[in-house]
């Protein structure tokens, strides 16, 4: 019998400890080819000082790799210089091995440069005195000398930030200048290699040049343009002219960076060749047409989702402990406003309900007006109400359960006892009468009145939970991107739409959502795949269908990135008895949040009224939660306008599934809706609750259920006209519903419904079928 052997603690770190070596390894290999590559890089023709530069920043560790790839580089790519750059390397090398254990003097931003700058210069003046000292030579040393401290600094920049955790977008801009002068310096080790004249180094410049002016805007042109342009215009007498080429190519490409990759292009194409001729060499100039086509190729295949990072990396600095104080200033003062409306809202029913008991109606009342009216010039007076005065009461108490059942006396409901004593029984019976009518119409408005009340009450109790929501939402957000901001906005002008303001947020998952204000937006004149290519083309993010909601002179759109899925989704509805008005309502939309909305709304009855009802509900709904309010808020607002629409009763049902395409989870809230089914793993399952329509009590709340859904996962929302002869036949059709498209799904248990109604009523039906799927990608 085999024995598996049982992994230990010593085998753990014995293996971290392989793995560690190997990285250690590669590292010094990675160190080793960066040497030999930089020492290629030549300045004014046979000047090539960077392999020194590089030796006098990489960390200690690395020293002995490096000045054995740069000697080696040196030998084979400058065999003319060898020897002097050979000396200087090495005397770099002993330079920091002597000062190797002086950790203070190691760690300032000056010592790599002067550690390139002396044995550079010493170098370069020893060959000035074979030469006699031309003033030329010692001044072509002393520039080779100094180029060789900046890049020392450059590189020593380079490789701190390397080995640092923060990413690209966090990095200021001094910072990214030193990655990009450092990116530079490699390219233009790498422009000596040339295939019929092309340089293959010039032709990555060219391309990262556009890549960067694309995706940064004219920061990113700029730096990069400069960057490439005074290091490429070095290497050579005959292409000083790549200085200038390239840095107002930059900027140019830049500044045509919203017309798109090709506006770039053509930008930059044109000033290279422009200033190409500055050479008068024709073969210089075709030259740089076929590199800047080259690179244009690369530029136009590269994927749009490259410059993702860069659009960040190259954005504006902006004042996070300001806009961060800012934010949590306007979370503090949203929650606090919330409070204190939430404390509005009690205190307004506290006092409803102390005036309530102060000022409560009295039905002795009636008798009392009616005896001041009717005895107060009576001559009994004296005999009725001091010396009879609890018998006086007690007869007219008697009156009480006549009067509620039939609203009214007559001088017959009254005791013999009192109709022998009373000579104006009959006035007295019409003004109870007339009392009671009073005392009636009293309690009419006080109920009216105590429902307004409860109304308003609710209305503060609803604001505090949509400010409360506002503070919690932008809690969830992290930052937001003013340079993006404005780049959509330049999108959305050249497309005709005249943005009034535009905000991109990102929130804590990395994800950006975008909410733009316009005036009066016509969905026809722009359609909403161009309307998201603009904005995704501006963001450098791949964004979803717009959700566009309009108000009075306004217009509202939301977009949020493209999520891990999408839902393919059919609807069906019959309308009672084949009319024209159908008590339900439904309707779905993205909320420009990465979450599908779909909402059922069935109204009380069928035909107009409730047609009238269930459509108000689920219009109002769809508004508010496209508006950005939470579910539990927007079913308050509805809830309030079904109770004060009329004096009659008014009520709906809803039925809301929201699904995050981001995560797949799913929230089922029903508000006095029927079941959801939803298939998972070939089960259909059933979700359902017990709930209040909306419009019956002031307090309303939703019935929550929350589940995961995976991919090929399905969701069939109904009203309650669907499963009236019951749902054990809905189940089965969903279990075995597989290839059906969801619409034609929808139309079946329409169908399917409406044969097994065999009561001779008809109702309203409505089915919405909803399969998650994994996106498509964009090609």
């Amino acid at each position: 019998m085999k024995i598996q052997r049982t992994a230990t603690a010593g085998d753990f770190i014995r293996a971290k400890t392989k793995s560690k070596n190997v990285r250690a390894v590669i590292t010094q290999i990675a160190y080793f080819i960066s040497g030999f590559i930089v020492s290629a890089g030549a300045v004014f023709g046979s000047y090539a000082p960077f392999g020194g530069s590089l030796v006098a920043a990489v960390p200690s560790g690395y020293l002995i790799s490096v000045t054995s790839g740069t000697i080696f580089g040196y030998i084979i790519m400058t065999p003319s210089g060898s020897f002097r750059y050979v000396a200087t390397v090495l005397a770099i090398g002993a330079i920091r091995w002597t000062f190797s254990d002086l950790t203070r003097v190691n760690s300032m931003r000056l010592y790599a440069p002067a550690v390139a700058f002396v044995p550079m210069l010493a170098t370069g003046l020893v060959l000035a005195a074979v030469g006699d000292f031309q003033l030329k030579l010692v001044f072509m040393c002393i520039i080779e000398a100094a180029l060789a401290a900046v890049a020392a600094y450059f590189f020593s920049r380079t490789i701190k930030l390397s080995f640092g955790t923060r990413g690209l977008a966090n990095l200021n801009q001094q910072e990214i200048a030193c990655i990009v002068m450092t990116l530079c310096i490699l390219l233009l080790s790498c422009s000596s290699l040339q295939l019929a004249g092309i340089s293959i180094g010039r032709i990555i410049a060219v391309s990262a040049v556009l890549i960067c002016a694309k995706y940064g805007a004219v920061a990113g042109g700029c730096i990069s343009g400069v960057s490439t342009g005074v290091v490429f215009s070095l290497s050579d007498s005959s292409l000083s002219f790549l200085g200038g080429a390239y840095a107002f190519g930059g900027l140019l490409a830049g500044l045509f960076a919203p017309t798109g990759k090709i506006g770039c292009l053509l930008a930059f194409f044109v000033c290279s060749t422009v200033m190409a001729f500055q050479s008068g060499d024709m073969t210089v100039v075709l030259g740089t047409i076929y590199e800047t086509a080259i690179a244009g190729a690369i530029f136009l295949l590269l994927p749009r989702d490259l410059g993702n990072t860069l659009s960040a990396v190259f954005a504006p600095p902006t004042d996070k402990t300001h806009s961060e104080g800012l934010r949590r200033s306007v979370i503090m003062r949203l929650d606090f406003a919330a409070q204190a409306l939430c404390d509005v809202s009690s205190a307004v029913d506290t006092v409803a309900e102390k005036m309530k008991k102060l000022f409560s109606a009295d039905p002795s009342r009636v008798y009392s007006n009616s005896a001041e009216e009717i005895c107060s010039n009576c001559g009994l007076r004296v005999f009725c109400w001091e010396k009879q005065k609890q018998t006086t009461l007690s007869d007219f108490q008697s009156l009480t359960p006549a009067l509620k059942k039939n609203g009214k006396i007559s001088e017959k409901d009254f005791s013999v006892r009192f109709a022998k004593k009373c000579c104006k029984s009959r006035e007295m019976a019409q003004s109870i009468n007339k009392n009671y009518e009073a005392y009636l119409a009293y309690l009419s408005a006080e109920r009216r009145v105590g429902e307004v009340r409860a109304v308003v009450a609710g209305q503060f109790s609803g604001l505090s939970e949509i400010l409360g929501e506002m503070a919690e939402e932008f809690k969830s957000f992290e930052r937001f991107d003013s340079a993006c901001s404005e780049r959509v906005s330049c999108a959305l002008k050249e497309e005709g739409i005249a943005p009034i303001d535009v905000s991109c947020r990102i929130d804590r998952f990395g994800r950006m959502a975008v909410e733009i204000e316009t005036v009066d937006f016509h969905s026809s004149n722009v359609k909403n795949a161009v309307l998201s290519k603009a904005v995704s083309r501006a963001c450098g993010r791949h964004f979803d269908a717009p959700c566009i909601s309009l108000a009075p002179n306004r217009c509202k759109i939301q977009m949020s990135e493209r999520a891990s899925y999408d839902v393919e989704i059919g609807s069906c509805q019959h309308i009672s008895n084949d009319g024209t008005l159908c008590g339900d309502s439904f309707n779905y939309f993205s909320d420009g949040l990465g979450r599908l909305v779909a909402v059922i709304s069935d109204g009380m009855g069928t035909g107009g009224r409730a047609a009238v009802d269930g459509s108000m509900a689920e219009s109002i709904m769809s508004k508010l939660i496209k508006a950005g309010l939470g579910y539990d808020c927007a079913l308050s607002v509805v809830n309030s306008a079904l109770m004060v629409k009329s004096g009659d009763e008014s009520l709906a049902t809803l039925d809301i599934a929201s699904i995050d395409l981001f995560t797949g989870d799913c929230e089922l809230l029903k508000a006095g809706a029927p079941l959801t089914f939803v298939k998972k793993n070939g089960k259909a399952l059933r979700y359902n609750s017990t709930s209040l329509p909306a419009g019956i009590l002031t307090d309303i709340k939703f019935s929550h259920e929350r589940l995961n859904l995976n991919p090929d996962d399905r969701v069939v929302m109904l009203s309650d006209g669907a499963v009236a002869t019951g749902d054990t036949w809905l189940e089965g059709m969903i279990e075995n519903w597989d290839k059906e498209s969801a619409q034609d799904f929808a139309k079946s248990v329409v169908a399917e419904a409406r044969l097994r109604r065999t009561d001779g009523y008809d109702d309203d039906i409505t089915v919405i079928a909803m399969r998650l799927i994994e996106n498509e990608e964009d090609s």
